[in-house]
């Protein structure tokens, strides 16, 4: 099932999270706000030529008998280490492996994302696979996401060579999840589905969730990139969100909602801004399948 898909127009995209993880406490979620406090010069690396290479060279004569796994914690060197030996406990403090350069005759477009649940911008090879980083940054059950976060090197005669997953994915419950993007033509090749049992089976072997993701319908998507871009300084949210939920003492539409918050002293287009911030919270809730604006109707989460 693709972006575009009708069937996919009334799935619940986060399910592929709730299924791993739970659905998890909204009120436990990280929240940042932007600033410089996660800075890390390395953290998503844009300024390679396009002919450069895109990901950082790996001693790959280590250990060449056996499934290895290549990563990097300055995104500069890699550490290469047996699979059996990895230690998932360094998950969070490893870089991205993959250069995110666009290059001549490249489909995709590379892109960084800004994240609110870890507070900087992550690297993603396509709109797709941000579009996956954006339902993740969504969930509750989510708290921490990484893009190009290791190489898998196989030995010879293996089904593949190497493979960078896409994306990782942690929450407070549950090991960790990868997740492959893929579009649905993508996902049905032959090639590809000849390497999924590999990388399976190698991420089973070190604890780690498997999962390939192929988009999601439209609407939810673009209403997720409405809402990720409302930003309300955290002492403005904490008083005026708990002020906002008193007011909506029933499902009303959010021009509404807007107006009483005018009429009790915060300005109206703060207001439609901040419903919007709820709305990502999930403080409050809308129907997440029709395109969001000031006329749709929203309610208090009162789970």
């Amino acid at each position: 099932m693709g972006i575009d898909d009708p069937a996919t127009r009334n799935v619940d995209p986060l399910g592929l999270f709730t299924d791993w993880f739970g659905p998890g406490d909204r009120r436990l979620k990280p929240v940042f706000e932007p600033s410089s406090a996660h800075f890390h010069p390395r953290r998503v690396r844009v300024f390679r030529p396009s002919s450069g290479p895109r990901r950082l060279a790996i001693d790959t004569r280590r250990f060449a008998d056996h499934v290895r796994i290549a990563y990097t914690v300055d995104g500069q060197t890699t550490s290469v280490s047996r699979l059996e030996h990895f230690d998932l406990a360094i998950l969070p403090q490893l870089l991205s492996m993959r250069e995110f350069a666009r290059r001549l005759k490249q489909d995709n477009k590379p892109v960084a994302t800004w994240l609110h649940t870890v507070g900087h911008h992550v690297g993603a090879e396509s709109h797709h696979e941000r579009s996956l980083m954006t339902i993740a940054d969504f969930h509750p059950a989510v708290h921490f996401m990484s893009g190009q976060p290791f190489t898998m090197l196989w030995p010879a005669g293996a089904p593949l060579k190497t493979h960078t997953p896409d994306v990782m994915v942690m929450g407070p419950s549950n090991a960790p999840m990868i997740v492959d993007v893929r579009t649905p033509e993508e996902a049905a090749d032959q090639t590809w589905m000849r390497k999924v049992p590999a990388i399976t089976e190698a991420l089973r072997l070190i604890g780690l969730g498997y999962a390939i993701w192929t988009g999601m319908s439209r609407p939810f998507r673009r209403n997720l990139e409405n809402l990720t871009e409302a930003f309300v300084p955290a002492i403005s949210y904490d008083r005026w969100s708990q002020v906002a939920l008193d007011l909506c003492d029933e499902a009303m539409p959010a021009t509404e909602l807007a107006d009483r918050l005018d009429a009790s002293g915060y300005q109206r287009l703060w207001s439609l801004t901040l419903i919007r911030r709820m709305l990502w919270r999930q403080a409050l809730l809308t129907d997440m399948f029709s395109p969001y604006g000031r006329n749709s109707i929203v309610w208090p989460n009162d789970a």
